[in-house]
């Protein structure tokens, strides 16, 4: 009878369980697919970026690259083997072998092989120095400090588990070109310009996209991001001190459009950090005097010019400095730059050559499916500020104000830039001795913003299609460690009756509190935990 009594009660709870939720559905079985594809989302990335150190540790291996910290090793050979999967994509594209079965066959294959060789062990120690260092430093800031560099990371991180909504080159090109590709199997002659363009990102996003998952495109751009931050980081810290290189990082978490365009399947935050990689690989081997450090700068370089046509000024910055020097020492070592440089970005451009009749294509020679009329209407030539002197001396204000920029979203600088560019340029005329690993730091920082700056107005004073503020970002991003220095450097105006730098403190501390405040807005409008689950 006992047993009975406790069958039948067993029956009647199964019986109610079952019958609850056949009703009422359990949230988890409806969040179960969103919650799959987003795990699926992390471990394609998390198979991409461990496959791209792979690939880079060998790349740093056969230029015999020699770096006194293993930091160095790991934010340069995440880098590199980035780079190389883009090319890596273009070659699969090229022998039309694009399709979603291969490349992630391939991915899954080169990661079994790299675990194989131990290299998670090695990825995991040069996380650990680097945590350890991060660790360190932020043990010396404060709370603010710690919530103004860590919410800014956390709120671009979750954004690239959304749609992009507002990313319009994401869907015109740097995700649509990837997903026609796949479609088509490889490369064909297609009637799109920007297709184009160099690609080395859509190539990265290809790998993504073939492995089913767009969102994994986002977090690649956020990771260039990352990479570029934590190189300046270490940067300032080497050569300066933590208390500068906190100061650097506050002033790039300040633009208001950086979480954002971060999380965006977008080119920009590539192009930012192969620049900074090359003024970083440059600057040192002009102290170190080691080829190892020339060959990695004029590799770097080549990727830069794989990603825009506007990276022509990075190469153009260390030509010009290593042509300042001795002119007999000068020649070989810009010849060697100039070739690695070269010999890197080419494919885009016998790709562009081979397939559209100009390897700059559309622009200076025209090309398949291109005329003289096209190219003067895509160019919008004479619809810019023209040689107008107030207009001109306006310009860094109403970019600032980002009234008259293409986009509003992804073009946001924020004053901070402005407020302290007086000390900025302040810093970079400074005499200091050019022999420095300081003093050819911020030489090269200062040519390559300068030429940086002067090809954007250029650009705006002819075309108003060029009034982008974001392709300011590589020189901004750079001249936040002058303009660290000049924050620094405010209590020498310090006087009895002003501290001036206890108003800029705290004027900058309402900037980046607002900021912050903004984007949280934003984060929380586009809700991303709720497509995450």
């Amino acid at each position: 009878m006992k047993r009975i009594a406790v069958a039948l009660l067993l029956l009647w709870t199964g019986v109610i369980v079952v019958v609850y939720y056949v009703v009422q559905k359990p949230g988890l079985l409806n969040a179960f697919t969103g919650l799959a594809d987003t795990l699926w989302t992390l471990l394609v990335a998390a198979i991409l970026l461990f496959n791209a150190h792979g690939i880079g540790k060998r790349i740093l291996l056969i230029f015999k690259f020699e770096a006194p910290e293993s930091i160095d090793y790991l934010l340069l050979s995440w880098g590199v083997g980035l780079g190389s999967l883009g090319l890596l994509g273009l070659f699969f594209s090229a022998i039309q072998l694009a399709n979603a079965r291969v490349l992630t066959i391939f991915q899954l294959v080169l990661a079994l092989l790299f675990l194989l060789r131990n290299d998670f062990q090695g990825l995991r120690a040069n996380v650990n120095t680097l945590a350890a260092h991060l660790n360190l430093a932020f043990s010396k800031y404060d709370l603010f400090t710690k919530l103004a560099l860590l919410l800014p990371l956390t709120f671009s991180f979750l954004l690239t588990l959304v749609p992009p909504f507002e990313a319009f080159d994401a869907l015109l090109y740097h995700l649509t070109l990837p997903e026609n590709i796949l479609q088509n199997g490889g490369l064909y002659a297609a009637n799109n310009v920007p297709f184009w363009f160099p690609s080395l990102t859509e190539n990265v996003y290809l790998w993504a996209l073939g492995m089913q998952s767009e969102r994994a495109a986002q977090i690649i751009h956020f990771v260039w991001a990352l990479l570029s931050a934590l190189l300046l980081w270490h940067w300032v810290s080497k050569l300066w001190n933590t208390e500068v290189a906190r100061k650097t990082l506050l002033l790039i978490v300040a633009i208001p459009s950086l979480p954002v365009l971060a999380s965006w399947a977008y080119a920009d935050m590539a192009l930012v950090y192969y620049a900074i990689a090359t003024l970083y690989l440059f600057t040192y081997y002009r102290i170190s005097k080691s080829s190892s450090w020339l060959y990695m700068a004029g590799l770097m370089a080549g990727f830069a010019m794989g990603i825009k046509y506007t990276s022509f000024v990075v190469p153009l910055t260390c030509g010009l400095l290593l042509l300042n020097s001795t002119f007999r020492k000068a020649i070989p070592s810009a010849a060697k730059f100039s070739f690695i440089a070269l010999i890197t970005a080419l494919p885009w451009y016998v790709r562009n050559a081979f397939f559209m009749g100009n390897p700059f294509y559309p622009f200076v020679f025209g090309g398949q499916y291109w005329d003289d009329f096209l190219s003067r209407w895509y160019a919008e030539s004479g619809t810019g500020i023209g040689w107008n002197a107030l207009q001109i001396f306006m310009l860094p204000l109403n970019t600032v104000l980002g009234y008259r920029d293409a986009t509003f979203f992804d073009g946001r600088m924020g004053p901070l830039f402005l407020i302290l560019a007086p000390f900025t340029f302040w810093i970079l005329l400074q005499r200091q001795p050019r022999d420095s690993a300081e003093g050819g730091s911020l030489q090269a920082i200062g040519v390559f913003s300068t030429l940086s700056l002067a090809a954007w107005t250029l650009g705006v004073i002819n075309s108003s299609a060029l009034w982008q503020a974001r392709l300011l970002f590589p020189a901004l991003m750079i001249l936040a460690i002058p303009t660290a220095l000049g924050w620094g450097a405010l209590k020498q105006f310090d006087t009895s009756t002003l501290r001036i730098s206890f108003l800029t403190n705290a004027l900058i501390a309402i900037v980046l509190t607002l900021t912050i405040f903004d984007n949280m807005i934003f984060v929380l409008q586009r809700n991303p935990l709720a497509v995450a689950f």
